[in-house]
């Protein structure tokens, strides 16, 4: 392995790694690849075959790492990784061009791990887009749940002014999602229309 690898960095000086480790990503199996971009890349055409090889495998095991998008700052575990010889792995990596080129050391909470600065762009994306899939599934959730409370209000007689007042929907959700968690009957919506009259958030349950 060559000196350089060997010199010692303050953990100060190291970049703080953008992404929590704690960050879910349960059932993340794909990742954005820009084959064009690694095709004609110096980094492909001035590395061996071998080199290469070990190098996309490391971007894929990144994926599974915490935080996402990290490796260990660990030969031992780097070899164990790969599934090759130790000595090997350290061969390789003393190369120029290894299987870590441009792999730099950052700080994680308290650890320092190998992050790459394109590895770590696509993992925030992933993060990102995760975070925008969740926001769009929970505010389709909240849309359907509002309008089966309207529905359900309206079957019990309420006047069509009543269910197309946000506030009072809304207010009726907030109560049933405290009081009457789980699936949503006839007799938790009546239960809620007491509720609201009681409270004076509507003057009566129904209209007539």
């Amino acid at each position: 392995m060559k000196e350089a690898l060997l010199r010692p960095v303050d953990s100060d000086a190291l970049d703080q790694y953008p992404i929590a480790e704690d960050e879910d990503l349960k059932g993340h199996r794909f990742v954005m690849f820009d084959h064009d971009r690694w095709l004609n890349s110096d980094t492909v055409l001035r590395m061996s075959a071998e080199c290469g090889w070990f190098y996309l495998n490391l971007i894929f095991l990144s994926q599974k790492q915490r935080p996402i998008g990290t490796l260990p700052d660990d030969d031992e575990l780097l070899a164990s990784l790969l599934r090759i010889d130790l000595g090997r792995w350290k061969e390789l990596r003393a190369r120029q061009m290894g299987p870590l080129h441009k792999w730099r050391r950052v700080r994680c909470g308290n650890k320092i791990r190998l992050a790459h600065p394109v590895v770590t762009k696509i993992a925030e994306e992933t993060v990102e887009s995760r975070i925008l899939r969740v926001q769009s599934n929970e505010e389709k959730a909240v849309y359907q749940r509002l309008k089966r409370l309207r529905e359900g209000l309206l079957f019990l007689g309420c006047d069509k002014s009543v269910v197309a007042d946000d506030v009072l929907v809304q207010r009726i959700d907030g109560w049933l999602t405290e009081h009457a968690p789980g699936k949503r009957t006839r007799a938790s919506y009546e239960r809620a229309l007491m509720h609201a009259v009681a409270q004076k958030w509507m003057l009566r349950a129904v209209s007539g």
